[in-house]
């Protein structure tokens, strides 16, 4: 009888991939209010921005953010002292009132640095978070002019009214991080407080004549969401069953 050789069966590798890291884009927007020096300038304050972040060993969190600050409620409505009515009118030309809107025109720019602590091991990539960062603070009085029509209020003259400022800033923050295991929905939330040293960098105001280069106490406290496009970088281990 003849013996027929037995062939091996041959199945198609199986392919195991471990994540070893999560880099990711964020994008946010939240609410701010205002505290210290700043809450005589402005109110609350919008924000939006564009995060990176990466996760390493599960753990550590490091990354960068820039924001841009945003507002409609200007407390420090006298800068004009020197140019305007006794009711803060502002004559043009054609003696009339100007039409000028105050606006809070600002930003925050960060590099961080964290700590993931997990609420489950067998989930892995979501959790608390606590993070610090350290950057820039600046902001102004943004000067808007819809119809332009007065030589006081032209581009030049405004740098000398907006009370220009910047400084070092350190921003804590404690959130909430979620990385989905089917990838779709990733999102975090946290609250997050910004204390920076900043000066007026403006030679002089010239409403006042005088030059403001004391130090100033500048802080947001406040909340940020945001959705997370991550970038997953993936190990793979080949494994072949005869």
């Amino acid at each position: 009888m003849p013996i027929t050789p037995r062939i091996p069966n041959l199945r198609k590798p199986v392919i195991a991939t471990t994540p070893l890291s999560i880099s990711s884009v964020q994008t946010h927007m939240g609410i701010l209010m205002t505290a210290g020096d700043l809450a005589q300038r402005f109110g609350a304050a919008g924000q939006v921005g564009l995060d990176f972040c990466r996760i390493a060993q599960g753990k550590w969190l490091m990354g960068g953010s820039i924001t841009h600050l945003f507002s409609n409620s200007v407390r420090e409505q006298d800068i004009f002292s020197n140019i305007s009515t006794e009711s803060g009118d502002v004559i043009t030309r054609d003696g009339v009132f100007e039409d000028y809107r105050l606006r809070l025109f600002g930003w925050l720019m960060s590099a961080r640095i964290g700590r993931l602590i997990l609420f489950d091991p067998s989930r892995p990539n979501r959790g608390l978070s606590i993070e610090l960062g350290v950057g820039i603070m600046q902001h102004k009085i943004r000067i808007e002019t819809p119809v332009l029509n007065s030589p006081q209020l032209s581009a030049d003259y405004k740098r000398g009214y907006d009370r220009l400022s910047n400084g070092l800033c350190l921003s804590p923050a404690l959130g909430y991080l979620h990385y989905a295991p089917n990838r779709r929905i990733n999102y975090f939330i946290r609250l997050e407080g910004n204390l920076a040293q900043t000066r007026n960098r403006r030679t002089v105001n010239y409403d006042t004549g005088l030059p403001d280069h004391r130090l100033r106490r500048d802080a947001l406290w406040g909340v940020r969401a945001g959705w997370i496009l991550p970038l997953y970088r993936r190990a793979e281990k080949e494994v072949n069953f005869f």
